[in-house]
């Protein structure tokens, strides 16, 4: 197997996968089934990267091709795939994966967890790929969302920024993408501390893809006079719809006068 992959990307909150070949000290779970249907000839193992070989190979030993039928592969990683994956990744129907998550929705929730990615390869055979080995592209099924502060005032506090009304549950399907939840949305939360400064990066994120209605609530505390910092609210709507495998970095700028959102106007695929 050939993972032409992703490699982890440094930076704050949810660890993504970021472009690139996957290689020394890197594992994901790979299947073989008898192609366009659910026959399993390969279950779901660990694949291990070779340095000696410069290979990745299947933890349980050498697979054999079979003499004339194509194999369709599945992969998927992390190996384990953590708590928010709720339900899958499931291969019950032919070149259809599928699985089922539940998001956090607090900057300490996504601090915990690790990006899913998963790869189909169909109709391989020993004639073409007995020798070459099987190629793997990774695909994002969620969305990356970055967080920036542009700048900042010394006398303003930013306690919390809230992106509200937000689906948090879906059903990712490879032949028809998302089906959200229909229970209520709620907000993703961004609580901050004191440590935060000019040109600040908040945090990466991952969010289930979605047309999202935009409203942002930034929650900051300053002097109007005297000694005693005063709350305030401050809002920002930014409709979008988010799609997987794409980034978006939202910049923000506060000051006693303005909130100030920018949305990049472009969306980088990653």
């Amino acid at each position: 197997l050939n993972a032409n992959v992703w490699r982890m990307m440094d930076g704050t909150r949810a660890t993504t996968y970021d472009g690139g070949d996957l290689g020394s000290g890197s594992s994901f779970i790979a299947a073989a089934y008898v192609a366009g249907g659910t026959m399993t000839y390969i279950s779901p193992v660990q694949v291990n990267w070779d340095g000696d070989a410069s290979k990745f190979i299947f933890s349980n030993g050498k697979h054999y091709w079979p003499m004339s039928d194509g194999l369709d592969f599945f992969a998927y990683m992390p190996v384990d795939p953590q708590s928010y994956i709720t339900s899958g990744p499931s291969y019950t129907t032919a070149r259809n994966p599928q699985f089922t998550c539940t998001m956090p929705m607090t900057n300490s929730g996504q601090d915990l967890i690790t990006e899913f990615v998963y790869a189909l390869k169909i109709n391989q055979d020993k004639a073409n790929q007995g020798a070459s080995g099987v190629d793997l592209a990774f695909q994002h099924p969620f969305t990356k969302i970055m967080m920036k502060l542009s700048s900042t005032q010394a006398d303003i506090h930013i306690d919390k920024i809230i992106f509200k009304s937000i689906k948090k549950v879906g059903t990712y399907t490879h032949n028809s993408g998302w089906a959200l939840s229909e229970d209520a949305a709620v907000n993703f939360e961004v609580t901050l501390d004191d440590d935060y400064e000019a040109n600040a990066d908040l945090g990466t994120f991952l969010m289930i893809p979605q047309a999202w209605a935009g409203q942002i609530e930034v929650n900051a505390s300053w002097n109007d006079w005297g000694d005693t910092p005063v709350a305030h609210t401050v809002t920002k709507t930014i409709p979008i719809t988010w799609e997987a495998g794409y980034s978006y970095t939202y910049t923000f700028t506060i000051t006693l006068e303005d909130l100030v959102v920018n949305l990049t106007n472009f969306t980088e695929q990653w």
